[in-house]
């Protein structure tokens, strides 16, 4: 006779009882009773629960070994925190002595040290353990949730897109790291029918005796079946007290189990949208520049395409776009927002280029940036670096002017670094030069209708020497250039938001200008003054 252990029969109440609202523990229980007391063969088993046979075999030798208990649910984080693991110490020294290192820096110190002491630890398990730790420093997200914001989100699980769901404040605690409240919304709404999903109890049995039933039904019916309560309560043979507390339980067990199906569950796939370009234009009035701007691209990696508001930048980046995407290159696009709608403009850029990466099967920038507080969303500069290396992309970023604070400037550095080592293709689209580009090299993109300026403009571009001018051609270029930067520093939408005062302050500024308009005027010949008139 064996001496393994015979696993009990326990009915449902002795079951919450040992187990309380342990969903995993039920479930592993389940397994058993299929198992051993049914006797059904290990490969069924292994099917019918969606698990593999080894972990099936693992589940078996742990009860024989430590009974029930075994069963139970560790804290999450592997039971590392209660032990005081050797990773769980080497990560609290790191972090108390360099508070702000980035991940990756850590991660090679924190491998240093257990390798001196002769262990080892998976990377996945010392990222899943650094975001717990950093959780400390502010109150974690599941001391915050509350019955209420469980409710509220509940409310919106049907709604189709699920806005409302993404705006709430349980996706704003649970999905911090998710800027895009679609997104968030149809992720929150994944994880919450997920974890509805596993309130449904797996054994057949009286579904209205079973108080389990009752939770499943009661939440399933008002919030995915839309289902009114009066109906729901008579259909149940519930009192109204009854089914209260029945729905109450419900919402407490679906709390306690938010947590764990949103550490199971991967983030959705980003759309492939958030990184494509518009569609280019039918028309584009600026072939030839395209050209150039593609030439420059083939040989050094890198295009400005900046100058006044309507002088047709986003049109010529767009069909660039579409060129190098017909050539089957990677275009990654991002227009930056004005700071009155996005003020973080450095975080939305990394979230974008996050996306990209994880739409090439590169998801650990993403997976930081989802379950990160947005304070240390930009400590994970040196994974974007790292991810980056050799992807060959083209970069496109529009409305670079918008592109302002030390987080975006510390993302464009790693861009540029980037570019500079020729991994990928940068297009900077703004309506100012950036500080650091050279004038000479980047000229302003010259109007359509100016033959002058566009025949000056490619020459520059193609790094050809200038044919000879009228005496006169070169301060008559300069002085385009410099009303082009002029032009471009003060967008219209900038100029409307101004105060009284410093409209007049500006306008003062310019009356130099107009005496020169004047000047020139009075100098035409008769015969132009006509033509003008």
């Amino acid at each position: 006779m064996s001496n393994s252990l015979e696993l009990p029969r326990l009915n449902s109440a002795e079951l919450v009882a040992r187990f309380g609202g342990d969903e995993a523990a039920l479930r592993r229980y389940r397994m058993l009773v299929a198992l051993l007391r049914e006797g059904r063969p290990a490969g069924e088993v292994a099917r019918t629960f969606g698990v593999s046979r080894e972990s099936l075999r693992r589940l078996r030798h742990a009860f024989q070994r430590d009974g029930l208990a075994a069963l139970q649910s560790r804290k999450r984080g592997g039971g590392h925190f209660a032990r005081g693991s050797p990773l769980v110490r080497a990560l609290r020294q790191e972090l108390n002595a360099d508070p702000g290192v980035s991940a990756t820096i850590l991660w090679r110190r924190v491998q240093a040290r257990l390798h001196d002491q002769g262990f080892d630890a998976p990377r996945s398990t010392f990222y899943r353990l650094l975001a717990q730790l950093r959780d400390e420093e502010t109150d974690s997200a599941g001391e915050r949730m509350t019955i209420k914001l469980l409710r509220e989100a509940l409310g919106g699980l049907a709604e189709q897109p699920p806005l409302a769901l993404g705006r709430s404040e349980l996706a704003a605690l649970l999905l911090s790291g998710e800027r895009d409240a679609l997104r968030r919304g149809r992720w929150l709404q994944e994880v919450l029918r997920a974890a509805i999903g596993r309130l449904r109890p797996s054994a057949a049995g009286p579904v209205l005796d079973d108080p389990h039933w009752r939770h499943y039904l009661v939440i399933a019916g008002e919030y995915e079946a839309g289902e009114e309560r009066a109906a729901l309560q008579g259909a149940l043979a519930l009192s109204a007290s009854t089914y209260s507390r029945a729905k109450r339980e419900a919402l407490e067990r679906l709390l306690a189990l938010l947590p764990l199906v949103l550490d199971e569950l991967q983030p959705p796939e980003p759309s492939a949208a958030l990184i494509a370009p518009p569609p280019a234009p039918e028309l584009l009035d600026h072939e030839p520049e395209l050209e150039q701007y593609m030439a420059r691209l083939r040989r050094g990696g890198l295009a400005l395409v900046w100058g006044p508001d309507g002088v047709g930048k986003r049109d010529l980046a767009a069909a660039l776009a579409e060129r190098l995407q017909v050539r089957g290159q990677r275009v990654v696009w991002h227009a930056c927002r004005s700071p009155d709608v996005e003020p973080n403009a450095g975080l939305r850029l990394l979230t974008t280029l996050a996306a990209a990466l994880a739409l090439d099967n590169l998801h650990e920038l993403r997976d930081m940036l989802v379950t990160a507080e947005p304070a240390y969303a930009l400590r994970h500069l040196d994974l974007l670096a790292e991810a980056l290396a050799g992807r060959r992309w083209t970069v496109i970023i529009a409305n670079l002017h918008w592109l302002n604070g030390n987080d975006a400037a510390r993302v464009l550095d790693v861009l540029r670094a980037t570019q500079e080592r020729r991994d990928i293709r940068l297009v900077l689209v703004g309506n100012q030069r950036p500080a650091w580009a050279d004038a000479e090299r980047w000229p302003p993109l010259p109007f359509a209708d100016d033959a002058a300026a566009r025949r000056l403009f490619l020459a520059r571009l193609a790094d050809q020497p200038p044919k000879p001018q009228p005496a006169g051609q070169p301060m008559i270029d300069m002085l385009r250039e410099r009303i082009s930067e002029i032009v471009g520093a003060l967008p219209a939408e900038a100029i409307t938001a101004l105060p009284a005062a410093q409209i007049e302050q500006l306008l003062a500024a310019l009356r130099p200008l107009e005496a020169r308009a004047a000047e020139l005027r009075a100098a035409l010949p008769a015969s132009s003054v006509k033509r003008e008139a």
